[in-house]
């Protein structure tokens, strides 16, 4: 399928960053993953005064970042911020299809540095697709930021090992290397699957492996945890059935944030997308 292009935006700014094909993965040049490394990560809070994302990403934090010195800063702080060379940035933007009304909240990881002069030059090492923008829900992911902080900090060590990977090879390095799956349980919400798949039997059907239906809260207890044999669903979906027209998939463990499932779903009319039988088959036969 012919892919639309994906565009950035900074919410805090309202200006574009760099666009880029959805499929294909940021990776950071040698030069620029080494100098990741050197910084400190600025990990940017929303403008929302109340926001459950503040407080669960700090906390995620705090478990699970050890790749780099890290510091929480107000949205307001990174203009200024984003100038310095010792800096990178963890922050919350908009990107959107070109020619499409639907708006996705992505996490990026980008460095900082004064020959940036706009956020566009800005390079980016790692994005992680969370919700769509004005979905208020943020108890869709909240829960689950453990594991993606985990999944960049692997994502960014993969292109310092392997700097000879590509944005169209990265997915095909991250299919090949990952678990077996007989050694792995699948953990889902009852609502991430389709409804002939809402009971353990037709799971147990659909899927030749361990899989099991879980709690929010028993998510994020198997990330804190960093239990081995955890996969876990992320997956974007409308809110409602008018005018979000895509559905995002993504299927990683909870100890090291490795990507073993990633679909991008076309939604017909009237329709909210979901893990489906032929995902749960895709995903038997990596």
């Amino acid at each position: 399928m012919e892919m639309k292009r994906l565009t950035i935006l900074f919410i805090i700014l309202a200006t574009a960053l760099q666009a880029f094909s959805q499929l294909k993965m940021p990776m950071g040049s040698k030069s620029e993953v080494e100098k990741f490394y050197k910084t400190t990560t600025y990990v940017v809070m929303k403008n929302e005064f109340m926001s459950d994302y503040n407080d669960a990403i700090k906390v995620a934090i705090e478990k699970h970042w050890t790749a780099t010195p890290v510091k929480f800063v107000k949205a307001s702080e990174f203009e200024k911020l984003r100038h310095d060379d010792d800096k990178s940035f963890l922050v919350i933007n908009i990107a959107y299809f070109d020619g499409d009304d639907a708006r996705f909240e992505f996490m990026i990881l980008s460095l900082g540095g004064s020959k940036y002069k706009t956020v566009n030059e800005m390079p980016t090492l790692c994005t992680v697709p969370l919700c769509y923008y004005d979905d208020e829900d943020e108890d869709k992911y909240t829960y689950k930021l453990g594991a993606m902080q985990k999944h960049c900090q692997t994502h960014v060590a993969l292109c310092r090992e392997h700097p000879e990977l590509t944005k169209e090879t990265i997915l095909d390095y991250y299919s090949d290397n990952t678990d077996n799956l007989a050694d792995k349980t699948l953990y889902l919400l009852k609502n991430d699957v389709s409804d002939d798949l809402r009971s353990s039997s037709a799971l147990k059907s659909a899927y030749p492996y361990n899989a099991e239906f879980a709690t929010a809260e028993q998510i994020e207890e198997l990330t804190n945890s960093n239990d081995e044999k955890a996969l876990i669903v992320h997956i974007i979906n409308p809110y409602d059935s008018d005018g979000q027209p895509y559905c995002i998939k993504l299927i990683i463990d909870v100890s090291k944030g490795m990507l073993y499932y990633y679909d991008f779903q076309k939604l017909k009319k009237d329709t909210i997308g979901h893990i489906t039988s032929d995902d749960l088959k895709k995903l038997s036969k990596k």
